[in-house]
């Protein structure tokens, strides 16, 4: 069966993909925060609370190569009160990270350190944060999903203009994969994107999301006729 075309122009639509992903790996984020009238006393009471840190951190026989001093701010501070510049004191502040695989071993032990680091004097911020190692293979199933979800709205519309898909013409993302993670209790496993059947093991029932949108245009035809010859 043949058929006689004429071309026409594009026709352009989004398509969106989404991923459920175990993680392999979670972070211990620590912020120490110390506030005193001049900086050598900031310096201080930081460096007292990081000593403290390690020696729990050793504890819990976390090694050192797990644990990277991530920054070091310091500086005064000043705020406007009546139109009066005020000095607050000098600020120091340090962030940590401990990086652990995703297992529930190490879920017990992030438990346990965070329990120990609230004792912590000039504590800040303590939480855990999962992700995922190596996510090429992620990032290239969760765009193939949006683009076939975009084909798919293309051949809808075409079918019902009476045109039909010749091949996609352009095809951009509209913004980078996003990624977060969302506990099982909140999200909408929908099974053609959910990579893992089986609920996580880990406490909330934590799941990394990968999200994408493109835009694609696709060239299309008309059907003008057919010779079934």
């Amino acid at each position: 069966m043949a058929y006689i075309t004429e071309k026409e122009n594009i026709i352009s639509v989004t398509g969106y993909g989404r991923l459920f992903i175990e993680p392999n790996f979670l972070k211990i984020f620590i912020s120490l925060a110390c506030r005193s009238n001049n900086m050598k006393s900031s310096l201080e009471g930081i460096n007292s609370n990081m000593q403290e840190l390690f020696e729990l951190i050793k504890q819990h026989s976390i090694k050192e190569n797990m644990v990277h001093i991530v920054d070091l701010s310091f500086g005064p501070q000043y705020e406007w009160r009546k139109d009066e510049r005020v000095f607050l004191g000098y600020d120091v502040d340090q962030r940590v990270n401990i990086e652990l695989d995703a297992t529930k071993k190490n879920e017990e032990k992030a438990k346990k350190i965070i329990g120990d680091i609230v004792s912590l004097k000039f504590l800040k911020d303590c939480n855990i944060e999962y992700g995922l190692k190596n996510k090429k293979k992620h990032l290239e199933t969760v765009r193939e999903l949006s683009y076939k979800n975009a084909l798919e709205k293309a051949e809808q519309y075409a079918t019902l203009a009476g045109l039909r898909i010749i091949k996609a013409n352009t095809i951009t993302d509209r913004d980078s994969v996003g990624e977060y993670s969302r506990s099982n209790s909140q999200m909408n496993e929908d099974v053609e994107y959910c990579m893992a059947e089986s609920d996580s093991y880990l406490p909330t029932g934590r799941k990394i999301v990968l999200e994408n949108t493109v835009y694609v245009t696709f060239d299309i035809e008309k059907w003008i006729g057919k010779n079934n010859g």
